[in-house]
């Protein structure tokens, strides 16, 4: 409560300073227009914790001593980014003035709206916060600094930030300044002077006031961008190395299946309308080593994940003894990844076939065994449940 406070001390000493001066009205000064435009700095892909900067484009036909927005935005899509203001409070909305706002002897002031249901509908409060924005004029000793675009002018900018948790997975948040007579009553009571007569000022009413207002929406997304196991499968998506993998693909062997684009949503699940594409190993085959690309909605691309078939070390699709010699191979240090972690790279990580976390001779066995038509490898990663005996064998 103590911004709102602040806000209602200055909109008392505009007050004042209006008590002191000459109170008079002119044919052209007795009405006055404001055209008003929001604008944010991103609209689309929004994603919790976004921080939106909205920028307010005010023009009018008169010199405006003071203006009081009040800013209704949707309440499950959006809170105020608070910051400190160097006055020492709040600054509820994180307020930047800008152009002739920014004059140093004026007052820029926010907080949230105290009125309990200020407009009604369409802004009920229990659908819409209110960020209430001040502005006004600071004293010199000829007068008050006052404020006149009637071509418009971006005149102040705020932040909001997208809520967690937003319900709708593509949602609409919208960010208005409301036109009604209830809301002008409240908080248009402007003190003004006719531009072509600075000597004389009065206050601007409802009546006489007229407020055109372009509501700013932006479209949200529920989740973050992303890359998920399946629910219900073995595979995992593993993000905890300097490479990403993708595993646990169990039909690939177990029943002879395929990774393409269809088959591919039976392992892994693209979170907040992210989109991927699948790229073949260097042998042409999506088994180990290729590789899976995501982008975000927008196109922008995220990371890569590498695929990892057990037992497919040398990637071409099937177990063979070429899969054998690259495992062997590993063991007399031919290849520089034998030195290093298992999940250095696919190859590496593909020769690990008793799933103990080591490239050593008793990933051999097992290798062997699948070759001679024992069992296979049925890629959950798990030592105790790794290798599979074909029944009857």
């Amino acid at each position: 409560m103590k911004m709102w406070k602040k806000v209602t001390a200055i909109a008392v000493v505009l007050l004042l300073v209006l008590s002191t001066m000459s109170i008079g009205v002119s044919a052209e000064g007795e009405t006055g227009t404001i055209g008003i435009t929001i604008e944010a700095d991103k609209t689309t892909n929004l994603y919790p914790g976004d921080i939106v900067t909205f920028t307010i484009n005010i023009s009018t036909n008169f010199r405006a001593f003071a203006m009081r927005w009040p800013v209704m935005y949707t309440l499950k899509a959006f809170e105020p980014v608070v910051a400190n203001d160097g006055n020492g409070d709040a600054d509820y909305g994180n307020v930047i003035g800008l152009d002739t706002l920014d004059d140093p002897s004026s007052y820029l002031e926010s907080g949230e709206c105290p009125v309990n249901d200020p407009f009604g509908a369409p802004y009920a409060k229990s659908n819409y916060g209110c960020l209430l924005i001040q502005w006004t004029g600071g004293t010199t000793g000829t007068g008050v600094t006052n404020y006149y675009k009637p071509n418009g002018a971006n005149a102040l900018s705020f932040q909001l930030r997208v809520k967690a948790g937003y319900t709708s997975n593509r949602g609409v948040g919208t960010v208005a300044i409301p036109t009604t007579n209830n809301a002008k009553n409240v908080f248009y009571l402007q003190g003004i002077t006719d531009p072509t007569d600075a000597d004389s000022t009065y206050k601007i009413t409802t009546a006489n006031l007229t407020i055109t207002s372009t509501p700013c929406t932006v479209n949200i997304i529920k989740e973050q961008a992303g890359l998920v196991a399946r629910t219900g499968t073995s595979t995992v998506v593993d993000t905890d190395g300097p490479v990403n993998f993708i595993y646990g693909l169990n039909s690939i062997v177990a029943d002879g299946e395929e990774i393409d684009e269809t088959t591919i949503y039976k392992y892994v699940t693209p979170t907040g309308d992210a989109t991927f594409t699948l790229e073949e190993n260097d042998l042409g085959a999506m088994s180990t080593g290729a590789t899976l690309h995501l982008y975000d909605a927008g196109g922008t691309f995220l990371a890569d994940y590498v695929f990892v078939v057990f037992g497919d070390c040398n990637g071409d699709g099937v177990t063979s003894g070429l899969d054998t010699q690259v495992m062997i191979d590993g063991f007399m240090y031919t290849y520089e990844w034998s030195f290093g972690d298992v999940k250095d790279n696919a190859t590496c990580f593909s020769c690990d076939t008793n799933a103990n976390g080591a490239l050593d001779p008793d990933d051999l066995a097992p290798l062997l065994d699948m070759n001679a038509g024992i069992g296979y490898v049925n890629q959950i990663y798990d030592p105790d449940n790794f290798f599979i005996e074909y029944s009857g064998v």
